[in-house]
């Protein structure tokens, strides 16, 4: 794929929300860092994705987290975006500056686990402990 069409993957919709074509997913266009100002973890993370549903954010109940492989899709060495520090994140610019520099995935079925994406370098953990992440969470919805 060229960086062209690596770019053209992601479109803004203008409503809050930026579409994914190669996944076949809509992306809030901002993350809890963004709208919340604070790091999350765990349950808050999925408390910020039904709040979104509830509220039926862009039109739209059927909001949740991402799982690890929509995740991963977000991540590109050839985007450049910023995060709430000013430092370099590597997503779309259809995206929000300012958010956090991680995101949070859904919970791994049958484990007290989730994983989590540095989207400053791309690199995947899966931490101890869902009530002590610190971290950020982007919504998503498939079309």
């Amino acid at each position: 794929m060229t960086d062209e069409n690596v770019e053209n993957t992601f479109v803004d919709n203008g409503d809050g929300t930026v579409t994914c074509k190669e996944q076949g997913l809509m992306w809030c266009k901002t993350d809890s860092m963004n709208d919340l100002k604070k790091w999350v973890n765990y349950q808050e993370s999925a408390d910020y994705a039904r709040g979104l549903r509830e509220n039926k954010y862009a039109g739209y109940d059927d909001w949740r987290l991402p799982n690890k492989d929509e995740m991963e899709g977000l991540f590109n060495q050839n985007h450049q975006n910023t995060d709430q520090f000013g430092k370099t994140i590597h997503i779309s610019d259809q995206f929000s500056p300012k958010g956090g520099f991680s995101m949070v995935a859904l919970q791994v079925s049958g484990r007290m686990r989730t994983w989590v994406l540095n989207i400053r370098d791309g690199k995947l953990d899966q931490p101890d402990g869902l009530w002590t992440l610190t971290e950020a969470t982007r919504a998503v919805r498939s079309l």
